[in-house]
């Protein structure tokens, strides 16, 4: 099952959101599903905090520093998201900029 669009339109303002880290406080998880939950739930906030909703994500760029991390990155992102299905990239990387880092999402939400 897709859990993304090949192509989205859209004609709303956008609201742009950086790569966020699995970083809360000064406390990394180590389980790559609580990694996801930490960074999930900061677009969460921003997408709040700027009066949208999850639903209007139409593009998010995912670095997993481990193939094996797409299982939970997809149920992750299913959860979050629901039937919405972005534009989106997943990039299995060597490393981010802090090693204990498993994931960075970034996104991109439409203010409808």
């Amino acid at each position: 099952m897709a859990i993304y669009s090949d192509s989205i339109i859209t004609d709303s303002p956008l609201l742009i959101i950086s790569g966020q880290t699995p970083q809360k406080d000064t406390f990394i998880p180590e389980d790559i599903t609580e990694q996801l939950k930490i960074v999930v739930g900061k677009i969460a906030s921003l997408i709040d905090d700027n009066g949208a909703r999850s639903e209007n994500i139409v593009k998010m760029n995912v670095y997993l520093t481990d193939a094996a991390f797409l299982e939970p990155l997809r149920t992750a992102l299913v959860t979050f998201y629901g039937e919405n299905k972005p534009a989106m990239t997943v990039v299995i990387v060597a490393g981010l900029v802090n090693p204990k880092f498993k994931v960075e999402i970034d996104a991109t939400v439409a203010l409808k």
